[in-house]
């Protein structure tokens, strides 16, 4: 028998739900965005980086004002491809610049490792959690 409210049930809650989007958007804010400017120098869709920015913004702020459902696909869409890239440039980018001729740093530091790491884990938690918070209509 349970005692307390399962975490699908708390997340069901429509002000709650806005309130964990504003606090996922204030995380891409300070966050994401410091994390784009490092490391996506470039552009991989030929698209000006600035208008990625403003597009990725405006899917997270979508569901803060219209909770529904297309909302929801809009930023549990920009989460998935956020995960799934971050992983691909952490993983591939590290590597590639690690068998090059001239390494400036020839060890993984340490601290690149864990701060890799904790951003792949935090996007992937940020796509589970909109995942859990599928509105009702």
């Amino acid at each position: 028998m349970k005692n307390g409210i399962s975490i699908t049930e708390y997340l069901k809650n429509e002000k709650k739900q806005r309130l964990i989007y504003g606090g996922i958007l204030l995380l891409w804010i300070f966050v994401g965005l410091n994390f784009v400017k490092y490391k996506y120098d470039f552009s991989p869709f030929r698209i000006d980086m600035l208008i990625l920015i403003i597009v990725s913004t405006l899917l997270l702020i979508g569901p803060i004002i219209i909770n529904k459902k297309i909302m929801w696909i809009g930023a549990f869409g920009f989460a998935l491809l956020h995960g799934l890239w971050t992983t691909y440039k952490v993983t591939f980018g590290t590597l590639v610049d690690f068998h090059r001729d001239y390494v400036p740093s020839p060890n993984w530091n340490l601290k690149d490792i864990g701060v890799s790491i904790l951003l792949i884990i935090v996007s992937f938690l940020v796509t589970w959690l909109i995942w859990k918070m599928k509105p009702k209509k």
